[in-house]
């Protein structure tokens, strides 16, 4: 079995080195030289279109990564490969001035896209040498306030990664196939809706 899956977030963040670390195959990208201060400020170059890798699993099974450009101009390829992905893993740089504006920018597009759906999202938290505070606290929060159910829709997984170790990569990518299984056989709609009952809210 393949599955598509769509690597978001901002320009920096880790989304090519990711893929790169981890591909078994040859990465196929689309940097080009950045051309805007902003970006300049962070690398020499940026992805204007994807980046395509793959991760082999074994017995015929594979990841195929598809990362996104991370400026909001190019936020229409987001919803592209959005479209065709099965799930979806976000890179959020914990070293700039709002990464929780970064998250919920990330989460709403997934949510537009695919809302409703059994449709497993990882966070990868990077550059955490780079931030003043490590702590999972602020985005564990954004998840609490928007809602009381801790289902895996709606507090998906959310761990520390260095993009640049193929290890830290592969962990975030090993707790996306087993969200994609279990979602494949129990799906977490259900598990939702269960929550809910037992808490007394509304999904």
């Amino acid at each position: 079995m393949e599955w598509n899956i769509a690597v978001l977030g901002s320009v920096g963040s880790g989304k090519t080195t990711a893929i790169r670390a981890i591909s078994d195959i040859e990465v196929v990208d689309t940097d080009v030289r950045a051309s805007d201060e902003e970006t300049l400020a962070l690398k020499e170059t940026t992805t204007v279109a994807m980046d395509m890798g793959v991760m082999d699993l074994g017995n015929g099974d594979r990841l195929r990564l598809h990362g996104a450009p991370g400026q909001d101009r190019f936020d229409f390829m987001w919803e592209i490969l959005l479209e065709q992905a099965k799930g979806a893993v976000i890179f959020l740089d914990h070293s700039r001035p709002d990464p929780r504006a970064d998250l919920n920018a990330y989460i709403e597009a997934v949510h537009a896209q695919k809302g409703g759906t059994d449709f497993p999202v990882v966070i990868g938290i990077t550059h955490a040498d780079d931030a003043e505070t490590r702590s999972l606290d602020i985005y564990q929060r954004y998840f609490a306030e928007r809602s009381a159910c801790t289902c895996s829709l709606c507090h998906p997984p959310i761990l520390w990664c260095d993009a640049r170790e193929q290890q830290d990569v592969a962990v975030l990518l090993v707790v996306m196939t087993a969200l994609l299984e279990s979602f494949h056989r129990y799906p977490s709609s259900l598990l939702h809706e269960r929550m809910h009952v037992l808490t007394g809210t509304q999904a």
